[in-house]
């Protein structure tokens, strides 16, 4: 009986530490921030009519806070990116009677590979995918968009497939929930059998001219 009881109370044990490791892994999945919410350093171009007219870009502050001059701070834990105009308008509200408010997120990429000028690019959220290769100053001669990925940390988060189909159905950063510092890398055509031939064969050829003038 002993024997028995303490085997019970040692399976509730691990029943009782599984559910404690569970629930930790729920808050923090709960907790992380998402690719379209808001991260420190983030920034928004803000314009807020009214009595007084204020317009600048503000930038999102440790604690995930937005703050405003006469206004102070305003939460932004949580907030899309496709919904801050509409959060703002009412945050905002409560300080300054019916404003018209003007937000635009502002995201900050890689633009890497086949591309004229390669470079981290700050740009609004809602640009098309077709524009931001663009802004980077196009795709090279040697470019081929449907190898572009995009990656996140190292790891490939868009693959080749959805970043070709977001080109053609014209999809924005928003709409393919790029967050800030991911790279968006555009493709190489692959070498052809011919063209990796000629170019051995080009290295080759002066070698083997080389090695028969010394055996003279």
């Amino acid at each position: 009986m002993i024997a028995v009881s303490r085997c019970v109370r040692g399976v509730k044990g691990i029943a009782a530490l599984a559910g404690l490791l569970l629930s930790l892994s729920v808050t923090a999945r709960a907790q992380e921030v998402q690719p379209d919410d808001f991260h420190v350093g983030d920034r928004i171009a803000l314009r807020i009519e009214g009595p007084q007219v204020f317009s600048d870009t503000v930038v999102v502050r440790e604690g995930l806070i937005l703050r405003l001059p006469n206004i102070g701070d305003i939460p932004m834990t949580g907030v899309k990116r496709s919904n801050v105009e509409s959060y703002l308008t009412q945050q905002i509200g409560k300080f300054i009677r019916d404003p018209v408010i003007h937000a635009t997120p502002l995201v900050r990429i890689a633009i890497l590979g086949q591309v004229g000028r390669p470079g981290f690019y700050t740009m609004p959220s809602d640009v098309l995918l077709s524009d931001v290769v663009m802004r980077a100053g196009g795709p090279t001669g040697n470019a081929d968009l449907s190898r572009t990925v995009v990656r996140r940390s190292g790891q490939e988060v868009i693959s080749r497939e959805q970043v070709a189909s977001a080109l053609t159905s014209g999809m924005t950063l928003d709409q393919l929930h790029i967050a800030p510092g991911d790279e968006m890398v555009v493709g190489e055509k692959p070498s052809s059998i011919w063209g990796t031939a000629l170019t051995v064969l080009g290295v080759s050829v002066p070698i083997i001219s080389l090695l028969i003038y010394l055996k003279r």
